[in-house]
């Protein structure tokens, strides 16, 4: 039984009938495309001083470095003492897709059928939970003879953990008849790392942040860029360095499965305004990674924030006075120490500050115990000098001071200021610091 098909007139379309009932004339085919791995091997250890029937076979044969090698030394090691060949293998399997990889496939469309099929267009898409992605439309082919196929490479950058599914729409014009068909592809895509993080909010508006990163894929890889992108109202420091070089801490950059690396960055607000002080957001982490063969992959961690902390009315930190000599504070040796109070609030203040002895502990305030301090508008600070007196050797807190607005009636007290280490003698070398 054959089939006519009547040419359409200028100006006129052609009804062309649908049939999606019989098999189909085209099949379709889609493979991952990913680096070959290296092939392994079972190492055959020998004594190569001693005549044997295995010796003899394995030079005779020449194939010792493929299948077999001499005792390990430590100055002679080679790739194939661990399991490992140099010949490369295709992967058996789809493999594992983490997040941060460029996910890369083949989809090839094969004409099975001993007749031409026409008009065949491709779709292809990427649906994950949240959205759909299209990877690539092509142009109607006007011929597909029978044997032949066509080819498409897609690309994708996967952002996103769970299910992906691939989705492939076929539609061709075979035997007079419209057809079409669609294939379904799942895939689940894992976390490669792990990254856990810390906090620790300083009096003096600075944070320490600390990023452990953990390897939880089933491979080794090389960290290339383990880089903290902090927020516009933050500068930082990495931590992360050796004092004596331009090298970090860690002996290498390869990272093995479940292996973990604590990463610490100290931030510093640029301003010390109200908002660069309580803001919640710091920053991001920028990870790039390479996998053994190479293959690139890139997770950048959302931004990274904290509970804002409380900032008070009146904020006071203490300084050394002459800061580039020596300072050590020496048993009943006067010693004076810089405070700097600043106003936080929305309001003018007139401050006074003042002593409470019976909160002191053994350093005591000199001289007067009371003074004023002005008048401070919003966010302005002011500084003044006091001398103490250290009673008792060893690592002592200063505190005991009161600070009251003379405006609002705010009185806040100060327990403690910073804490100083007494020396019980001036030849002593210990420096003393503020903490």
């Amino acid at each position: 039984m054959s089939t006519q098909t009547s040419t359409p007139r200028s100006g006129t379309t052609a009804a062309i009938p649908q049939d999606d009932h019989l098999p189909h004339l085209l099949s379709l085919k889609v493979m991952r495309l990913s680096r070959p791995q290296f092939a392994t091997t079972l190492p055959v250890f020998y004594e190569s001083t001693e005549a044997s029937p295995l010796v003899d076979g394995l030079d005779s044969l020449n194939i010792s470095d493929l299948t077999a090698c001499h005792p390990i030394q430590p100055s002679d090691i080679q790739i194939r003492d661990f399991g490992l060949s140099q010949m490369l293998k295709l992967p058996s399997a789809f493999g594992n897709i983490y997040l941060g990889e460029t996910f890369s496939t083949l989809v090839s469309i094969n004409n099975e059928s001993p007749i031409p099929v026409h008009q065949v267009t491709t779709k292809i898409e990427l649906q994950t939970s949240s959205q759909r992605f299209l990877l690539a439309d092509q142009p109607p082919l006007n011929d597909l003879s029978p044997g032949a196929n066509s080819d498409i490479t897609v690309s994708h950058e996967i952002k996103e953990l769970g299910v992906h599914i691939l989705v492939c729409s076929v539609q061709y014009i075979g035997d007079g008849k419209k057809r079409h068909f669609r294939k379904f592809y799942k895939f689940q895509v894992s976390n490669p790392l792990a990254v856990k993080t810390k906090l620790n909010n300083m009096i003096d508006g600075r944070v320490f942040l600390e990023a452990q990163l953990q390897n939880v894929s089933a491979g080794p890889m090389f960290l290339e860029r383990m880089k903290f992108e902090p927020s516009e109202h933050f500068g930082f420091e990495s931590l992360n360095g050796r004092m004596d070089s331009e090298k970090t801490v860690f002996e290498d950059q390869f990272i093995h499965p479940q292996d973990v690396r604590q990463y610490l960055y100290m931030l510093s607000p640029h301003h010390a305004d109200r908002i660069s002080r309580t803001t919640n957001a710091l920053g991001k982490l920028d990870i790039v990674w390479r996998s053994a063969m190479g293959d690139m992959g890139r997770l950048q961690t959302s931004q990274l924030t904290r509970k804002a902390p409380l900032l008070e009315d009146i904020e006071i930190q203490p300084f050394w006075v002459q800061q580039d000599a020596e300072v050590k504070v020496v048993l009943e040796t006067p010693f004076r120490l810089g405070i700097r109070v600043t106003n936080h609030s929305n309001e003018n203040m007139k401050l006074v500050l003042s002593a409470i002895k019976t909160k002191m502990g053994s350093v005591l305030l000199s001289g007067l115990g009371s003074r004023r301090l002005g008048e401070l508008g919003p966010g302005q600070s002011t500084e003044t000098e006091l001398e103490f007196f250290p009673l008792t050797p060893g690592l002592q807190r200063v505190g005991g001071l009161r600070v009251m607005d003379l405006l609002s009636g705010y009185t806040k007290d100060v327990d403690h200021v910073c804490d100083i280490f007494v020396l019980a003698h001036q030849q002593d070398t210990i420096e003393s610091s503020l903490a």
